[in-house]
């Protein structure tokens, strides 16, 4: 079952404000040292960045998250928190709009630099969703701030400083992905398709995603070009309606949505090539996601303005392959639901439906072990390799999957 029915975790904001509060605001955070090179140990979670730190005198741990522009925490708002007196209207991924208040945070120990005035909103509606493997995220306000990282995601090593050319050597010849900041301080990267070259968000926070393609984006272009749309057409397997879910700090939603299936043979990433991608356009962003992490590591010149990508065996054309073949899905049950807390989204043509799922069916245990609440399968998900899976109709029919 593994990834292909994986949790849809989208810890996304998209912000507007003016361009001189956001520079008023990176300008007030401040570094302890200057001219320097430190290397923290990092944990690395469905191929996002998870930064241990110190805040308050206890360790949390912070996720890396370009496609966030400034920092979030998910959470309460506590004592050691000071108001800073900004507010921004923030609309997050699943197009929830709030004002929130920035607060400034005491002190924040990434290895022997220490971050002063980071200014963070803080919500807790993430809470459910990421298990506590996560108290929030560092946002791309670092890097516009003049910090350059690398994130060695095969030995979970985070290499950060302050110099400009530090990584230059290790940079030449290394899939270059130049971007220009937009108003939201986000890095868009150009990603060839058999249909185009087109802009996406580069977003490490997209925890599981490879690349994601929005079902309104793919429509415009094709609407706007018949060559596009003919080429397209030609790699479309599937078109049909689903539900999706997304989590954003404000909540989550479902919708039910069209959608459809492109097998591209090949995506480009400058001299990176992608091969085999199955991309669903049932998402709301377009984006590639934390997923392409798990095989490259990453720096982030911020002075250059441009992702690098690493690759872990140093081969530029990478086999992805990553059909589901299954063709199942589990979706959060609403919190008042009794008969259970995870349903089947399962398509006809996958193996799911041959073995007997259908959408509606409740995921009752893997392995044995109840699923009473998500972070259990969270936990489940992460550690197992073959699954014993129990589903029930919401009429009480038993049925047994293995996976």
């Amino acid at each position: 079952m593994k990834k292909h029915i994986l949790y849809a975790l989208l810890l996304v904001f998209v912000t507007s404000f003016s361009a001189t509060a956001q520079k008023n605001r990176i300008n007030g955070i401040k570094f302890s040292r200057h001219h320097f090179v430190d290397t923290v140990k990092i944990k690395i979670w469905d191929g996002a960045v998870i930064i241990p730190v110190e805040i308050n005198g206890q360790t949390r741990h912070l996720m890396f998250d370009t496609g966030a522009e400034f920092g979030f925490w998910i959470g309460d708002e506590e004592g050691w928190m000071k108001a800073s007196g900004d507010t921004i209207s923030v609309t997050d991924s699943q197009n929830s709009r709030l004002k929130k208040a920035f607060l400034t945070f005491p002190p924040i120990k990434v290895g022997d630099v220490v971050i002063e005035n980071y200014p963070m909103v803080v919500d807790k509606g993430m809470s459910d969703y990421v298990c506590d493997r996560i108290d929030g995220a560092f946002g791309y306000d670092l890097v516009a701030r003049g910090l350059s990282f690398k994130f060695d995601t095969k030995d979970s090593v985070m290499i950060v400083t302050d110099r400009k050319n530090y990584f230059s050597k290790e940079e030449k010849g290394q899939p270059t992905l130049k971007y220009l900041r937009c108003h939201k301080t986000r890095p868009m990267v150009w990603v060839r398709f058999p249909f185009g070259l087109f802009k996406l968000v580069f977003d490490s926070g997209a925890i599981g995603g490879e690349i994601d393609l929005s079902e309104d984006f793919v429509s415009r272009i094709a609407h706007a070009d018949p060559e596009i749309r003919q080429k397209l057409d030609a790699i479309t397997v599937r078109k049909d309606t689903t539900v999706i879910t997304e989590a954003g700090l404000f909540g989550n939603s479902q919708d039910s949505v069209s959608y459809r299936t492109l097998h591209c043979p090949e995506v480009g990433l400058d001299n990176l090539i992608l091969k085999d991608v199955w991309i669903s356009t049932d998402k709301r962003l377009s984006k590639i996601g934390s997923t392409i992490l798990e095989h490259n590591s990453l720096i982030v010149n911020g002075n250059k303005m441009h992702l690098v990508l690493l690759p872990h065996d140093g081969k530029m054309v990478q086999h992805v392959g990553n059909e589901n073949k299954k063709g199942l899905k589990l979706l959060l049950a609403d919190k008042n639901d009794t008969l259970g807390v995870l349903k089947a989204v399962v398509r006809k043509d996958g193996e799911a439906y041959r073995n007997g799922l259908r959408s509606g069916d409740y995921l009752e245990s893997i392995n044995g072990v109840l699923i009473t609440d998500y972070c259990t399968y969270l936990d489940l998900m992460t550690e197992a390799m073959e699954q014993h899976c129990v589903f029930r109709t919401p009429e009480g029919t038993r049925k047994e999957v293995e996976w």
